[in-house]
């Protein structure tokens, strides 16, 4: 090695390698650290909340059963689609409203009447009613 390379290189240590150099490093990672940690406890406390809100309305209502589950959409839209059958061309609208383990089906026809119907369905079978209302 030769002197000039000596001497850059004892000037190199001296910069970087000297004891504030040093220190300000430690001070920049301490940094880093503690926001790394700040991270970790933010995404925890938004986890547990996360859990907590999940977790309150099971704990007040219980879960879901079978009998008052939603009926499924694709469910109701065979209904649907059975009824326009029924009453090919005399139907202006259907409407559906979930309620609960059934279903309300209001037939809007052209000659302004309006029929309303029950929709049960058995997922055993996988048959389903339509009940007509009066």
């Amino acid at each position: 090695m030769t002197e000039e390379s000596r001497n850059r290189l004892a000037e190199l240590e001296g910069k970087y390698l000297s004891e504030d150099a040093v220190a300000e490093f430690d001070n920049i990672l301490d940094g880093f650290e503690k926001q790394v940690s700040h991270r970790k406890v933010l995404r925890g406390i938004a986890a547990t909340a996360a859990a907590a809100a999940i977790a309150v309305p099971l704990i007040i209502h219980g879960p879901l059963s079978k009998n008052n589950e939603q009926m499924d959409s694709l469910v109701i839209a065979e209904g649907m689609m059975e009824l326009m059958n029924l009453k090919a061309g005399t139907i202006e609208s259907i409407e559906a409203k979930p309620k609960g383990s059934k279903a309300i089906l209001t037939v809007h026809l052209k000659d302004g009447s309006i029929q309303t119907y029950i929709m049960t369905n058995d997922e055993k079978t996988g048959s389903m009613t339509l009940v007509a209302k009066k």
